[in-house]
């Protein structure tokens, strides 16, 4: 639990506007959970199930993801799960990248003993090979 509630807080530490925000984390009966900001849309997976994305629309969210992604590897936080599901896009063409891997890598937890904290502090770590 001290693990999981380490991870939330850095994680909300994190402040972008190309970041969901995580307001906190609550346990109840056993099961933990992370409050996170509501984002409205549809994410980067669904609107690519309609089609190929024109250049002009791509560019803008790209430059969008990689703020956020330089925001986050400016505080030592790399994103251990960025994909398309993980990416929303709203009404009115803001980005917003989810989920850093934290509820997985808790979940996950007791299989390993690679890492004291499942999100990866720094960008190299020697002998550690980080593999899904």
């Amino acid at each position: 639990m001290e693990r999981f509630q380490r991870e939330a807080q850095l994680l909300a530490s994190l402040n972008n506007p190309n970041i969901a925000q995580i307001y906190g984390h609550e346990e109840s009966d056993n099961t933990c959970c992370i409050v996170l900001e509501l984002v409205e849309g549809e994410t980067l997976q669904e609107r690519l199930k309609r089609g190929p994305i024109p250049i002009d629309d791509a560019l803008p969210i790209a430059k969008q993801i990689a703020e956020a992604l330089e925001a986050a590897h400016e505080k030592g936080i790399i994103h251990r799960d960025l994909k398309p599901a993980n990416i929303k896009l709203s009404g009115d063409g803001k980005v917003k990248v989810l989920d850093f891997g934290l509820a997985k890598a808790f979940q996950d937890q007791q299989a390993t003993t690679l890492s004291n904290s499942p999100t990866l502090m720094s960008a190299s770590v020697p002998g550690l090979r980080v593999s899904r």
